[in-house]
């Protein structure tokens, strides 16, 4: 089995480990701006030790030609620049892909897999795969469930076999991938609130997010035209404890700091995290887009209503006082409950 993965980054890094323990024939492609990631030039970065069945290229045309299954772990909003250089590859588009990232394309509010539609990619040959799990503890052996939705459901079972990593990666599937994708993205955002609470104090708050997110979310991806009920999926609720938690988040991170600190400056914040790195942030308002396309199209009993999501990017954008930004977001926990 051949496999490509398009990134070097954390997460990408943690694909191509498993994917190496796997015994798979691993190619990392990386941009040549990044040459001097340590992950090329050691075979480690400080999450992992990569297996000799690893290897790595700087050639996109290369990593492309690989292998038939693509795996992309990168920036979410920087898949669409990839992707104008990816279809310039002949036959780029009958390749199987991958999308190993979460977020929504805040310019223009597409889905990850929409940018690859737009881009050329065969709708039968796209899936998502995403779920609770951080590099650290995934390098550790400690077990976790993950998904995997496509366009085709044969694909995305086909796929479960391809990924699982037996006792420490389980992948199941599911054919909604419009519930699946914005899950996953959605609960970036969630995970800036669970940070903001946090930082106040509101520690208790947690459990009321968890359950007016999913109240929130599911009536969101409903009327986007998936299934609702993928909210309480692995892609968004049962990846909760991994977002709202595990200080390994970076959401969740990013939320408790701008409250501690009393601060958006990212001179002030990238000590601590990388801002740039936070999906959450674009996540808020290319979400809000979307709500606001949908409801400007329907009538007043339609619309659908965010309140968290709408309080977490006022509040990123310094609309809202931080010393009062944990008060704001329990005020809309109790709004989206009583939606």
């Amino acid at each position: 089995m051949k496999i490509s993965i398009l990134g070097a980054g954390r997460w990408a890094s943690n694909i191509a480990f498993c994917m190496g323990k796997l015994n798979y024939d691993v190619l990392v492609w990386e941009r040549v701006e990044e040459k001097e990631n340590p992950l090329f030039l050691t075979r480690k970065n400080k999450f992992v030790t990569l297996s000799e069945n690893v290897n790595f290229t700087h050639d996109l045309e290369k990593a492309v030609t690989h292998s038939n299954i693509i795996i992309i772990s990168i920036l979410s909003q920087a898949l669409d620049d990839l992707m104008q250089n990816v279809k310039k590859i002949k036959g780029y588009e009958n390749k199987h892909y991958v999308v190993a990232m979460k977020g929504v394309e805040a310019s223009t509010g597409r889905r990850l897999s929409e940018v690859l539609l737009d881009n050329g990619v065969k709708k039968d040959n796209i899936a998502v795969w995403v779920g609770p799990g951080h590099v650290q503890s995934i390098v550790a052996g400690q077990p976790t469930n993950m998904i995997v939705s496509a366009y085709r459901e044969q694909y995305a079972k086909r796929l479960t076999k391809v990924l699982s990593r037996p006792g420490v990666i389980d992948v199941s599937h599911s054919n909604d991938i419009v519930g699946t994708e914005f899950g996953a993205a959605a609960k970036n955002v969630i995970g800036i609130a669970a940070g903001i609470l946090e930082g106040s104090g509101y520690e208790q708050k947690k459990g009321p997010l968890m359950s007016a997110s999913v109240r929130e979310l599911g009536r969101f991806i409903d009327a986007l035209g998936g299934d609702g009920l993928s909210a309480s999926g692995l892609a968004f609720l049962g990846d909760f404890q991994a977002t709202l938690f595990d200080h390994n988040s970076k959401n969740l991170t990013f939320g408790r700091l701008i409250v501690e600190k009393n601060t958006l400056d990212e001179n002030v914040l990238n000590p601590y995290i990388n801002v740039k790195s936070v999906e959450g942030i674009k996540t808020a308002e290319a979400l809000l887009k979307l709500q606001k396309r949908y409801n400007d199209r329907v009538s007043a009993e339609m619309k659908v209503e965010m309140p968290i999501t709408s309080a977490v990017d006022e509040i990123i954008k310094g609309k809202v006082d931080l010393k009062t930004a944990g008060d704001y977001i329990s005020a809309r926990i109790t709004d989206a409950l009583n939606l």
